[in-house]
């Protein structure tokens, strides 16, 4: 017997879509088997979400009013870790847990943010465009080593953590960050801890931002921010686009008080061609590919999968954004 329909939005690695299949009815447009050729319109999207008991959410978004509507709506799986396109107030609001896969993005992210620091590091992709159009002119791409400069991280999650090791281990780098929730006292990593964002900033030769995006974290990074850190300071992003203020970086980067920044995460995505970081000097942008490699996703599939096949037979899953809906 089937536990229920599962709406699957946007594809997921066959490992977890096998494991919803074996248990549920599943409905995932992107399917070719699923016999449709069209772009489904976001109304005929959210229809299948208004008739299904669990649904898997990458990019997808649910609202406080499809919730009201999604009357049959048991669970909301999070493929990754970032929930700010899900209301999870009123998810709560409605008894709905909300899942996320903490586990799987760790080290797929991190690699990203060395690939990133590297890139900004060593002028690789002028150095691509320089080889490729014939000029070979190396005049302009002196770079720099990270062995023995500063790393600051914002947020010693599971990511940050992940990131300081590599970075202090592998690349030699020294490591600061700053996490309001982790203290001293029960840190054993290879982060000193400082005591404020600011402390962190001041230091960094390279920031690396590893936060939630919340009232509080929206445009962390500003103008204010950004002008106490060197000129010869570089930033990269893979948490949340809108924890910096794009426009105060692309104004920094333009005016050379900030000297790079590599960003995975922008505040409206797809980044539009005319917005001021696509023409800010010394970028290096990537279209939100920090945790897309064939582990992590397959890893992402099958955590969320479990969730959703947990809540539907009536157990409570392991990863819950919301669990005050399961009582104290």
């Amino acid at each position: 017997m089937k536990l229920g329909k599962v709406f699957v939005p946007e594809e997921i690695a066959a490992s977890g879509l096998r494991m919803l299949k074996a248990r549920c009815d599943c409905i995932a447009p992107w399917e070719v088997s699923q016999g449709i050729s069209e772009p489904l319109s976001d109304t005929q999207m959210k229809e299948f979400l208004y008739e299904s008991e669990a649904v898997v959410i990458r990019l997808f978004s649910v609202t406080a009013d499809d919730l009201k509507r999604a009357t049959r709506l048991k669970v909301i799986a999070k493929h990754g870790v970032g929930v700010d396109s899900i209301d999870c107030q009123a998810a709560t609001t409605h008894g709905i847990p909300v899942t996320y896969t903490p586990t799987a993005v760790g080290n797929g992210v991190a690699e990203h943010v060395l690939a990133l620091m590297l890139g900004l590091a060593r002028r690789i992709v002028s150095a691509d465009t320089s080889t490729r159009d014939g000029s070979f002119d190396r005049s302009g791409l002196r770079g720099v080593e990270l062995a023995g400069k500063t790393l600051g991280i914002l947020g010693l999650g599971r990511i940050g953590c992940r990131v300081a090791e590599k970075a202090s281990r592998g690349l030699e780098m020294e490591v600061l960050a700053y996490d309001p929730l982790v203290s001293p006292d029960q840190y054993d990593g290879p982060a000193v801890i400082e005591d404020s964002v600011e402390s962190v900033l001041r230091k960094a030769d390279y920031l690396t931002l590893h936060i939630p995006l919340t009232a509080q974290t929206r445009h962390l990074i500003n103008s204010q921010r950004l002008a106490l850190m060197k000129s010869s300071a570089r930033i990269i992003n893979t948490s949340r686009g809108a924890v910096i203020d794009e426009a105060a970086l692309a104004e920094a980067l333009g005016e050379g008080t900030i000297a790079g920044a590599a960003l995975d995460v922008f505040e409206r995505e797809p980044l539009p061609e005319d917005h001021p970081l696509c023409q800010a000097p010394n970028t290096l942008l990537t279209p939100h590919i920090a945790g897309a490699t064939v582990e992590t996703l397959d890893l992402m599939s099958r955590e969320a999968a479990l969730a959703i096949l947990d809540v539907l037979a009536g157990r409570r899953p392991e990863y819950v954004v919301n669990p005050e809906i399961y009582g104290a």
